[in-house]
């Protein structure tokens, strides 16, 4: 079995992804876009015109830029989003996933092909999935940590 480092290293996104993509176009209204999001049980919604991804609309932005305050929810949904997102390839590594994901605290992140079109998106999920299957017993049994405190503040 390889070592973990050099699975990161040589595994492709494209062969781990899930198949699952949430997108609509910049012009969608609010409303809409959250709608979408109840309907599909997405925390996130790619922003794409014609086939290029332009922004990214997540549970964080609803929650610090819309709710609580007064705001049109027939306005597009451009106007809350997170603009020109970073973007992955399919042939990037696993371990780039990772790295970038984590530097940058995203949960979502689009991914293109060498045009730069919209092809899918990769997960946190979906990575913490990966890696569960590689090392499964220490996963699933990882006692928790009773000292582990974090950064910034979960959930609700």
């Amino acid at each position: 079995m390889p070592s973990a480092e050099k699975l990161l290293m040589e595994k492709k996104i494209g062969e781990v992804i899930n198949a699952r993509l949430i997108q609509a176009p910049s012009s969608t209204c609010v409303r809409d876009a959250v709608l979408l999001m109840q309907k599909t049980e997405s925390a996130y919604l790619i922003l794409a015109d014609g086939k290029k991804p332009v922004g990214i609309f997540t549970e964080s932005d609803l929650t610090q830029k819309i709710l609580g305050r007064e705001v049109d929810w027939n306005a597009p949904v451009r106007e809350f989003m997170t603009k020109e997102p970073v973007a992955l390839r399919l042939d990037d590594t696993v371990g780039r996933a990772i790295d970038r994901m984590a530097e940058l605290s995203f949960a979502h992140i689009p991914l293109v092909d060498e045009r730069q079109r919209l092809v899918g998106s990769l997960s946190v999920r979906t990575l913490i999935r990966f890696l569960a299957e590689f090392y499964p017993a220490e996963i699933y049994n990882l006692p928790p940590d009773i000292h582990q405190v974090h950064d910034t503040a979960e959930g609700g």
